[in-house]
């Protein structure tokens, strides 16, 4: 039933766009800014009612932080590994690793800076990096730790795959851990490029 209310409300202010186009809405912007306002401090005093919660959101908070942490470190070493294996040029190898999943933006950026060879190198192997966590994700042992495997995409496309397999405490880990990550993954392109 609510969602049909929403779909209702939709409808309604679609129609009323279509009305009255010639009438601008220069007000709604800050409306919907004190909204999302309310909104936040809403669900801030949810969690803050909530005690028995709080502590399992510290808790996935600092999981999810120190598997960051080891991701990055991780990624880092594997592009360096990749580096002397492969003698791709070192920075190049680690921007691609410093991708970390996230193979729409590391693509174009590295294109951008190092030229296409390097971006589709960024954009493949990130990409695979999305695969591979459907593939082996569901073969792992420690769920937890093997968050680490899907970098950006732990926050978005392999989140439901997590929760499926490893239960909703794993799919707040692995929600923070894509957060901290999706962060991270800008400023490390930005810092290896402008040391390229």
């Amino acid at each position: 039933m609510f969602v049909a209310i929403i779909l209702l409300i939709l409808l309604a202010g679609i129609f009323l766009g279509f009305q009255t186009k010639d009438f601008t809405f220069s007000f709604s912007g800050e409306i919907i800014h004190w909204i999302l306002i309310l909104f936040v401090l809403l669900i801030g005093i949810d969690l803050g009612l909530m005690e028995s919660k709080m502590e399992r959101i510290r808790q996935s908070w600092k999981f999810g932080s120190v598997i960051a942490i080891g991701t990055v470190f991780g990624s880092m070493f594997a592009g360096l590994l990749i580096h002397f294996s492969m003698n791709i040029p070192l920075i190049l190898a680690i921007s691609v690793a410093a991708g970390m999943g996230w193979y729409s933006l590391t693509g174009p950026f590295l294109a951008k800076t190092f030229g296409a060879f390097a971006g589709a190198l960024g954009f493949t192997s990130n990409f695979l990096r999305e695969v591979f966590t459907f593939i082996l994700y569901p073969k792992l042992r420690d769920k937890t730790a093997g968050i680490s495997i899907g970098g950006a995409t732990t926050m978005d496309t392999t989140l439901p795959l997590i929760a499926r397999l490893s239960g909703s405490e794993n799919a707040l880990i692995a929600f923070i851990h894509g957060f901290f990550i999706s962060i991270l993954i800008p400023v490390l392109l930005t810092l290896l490029s402008a040391s390229a």
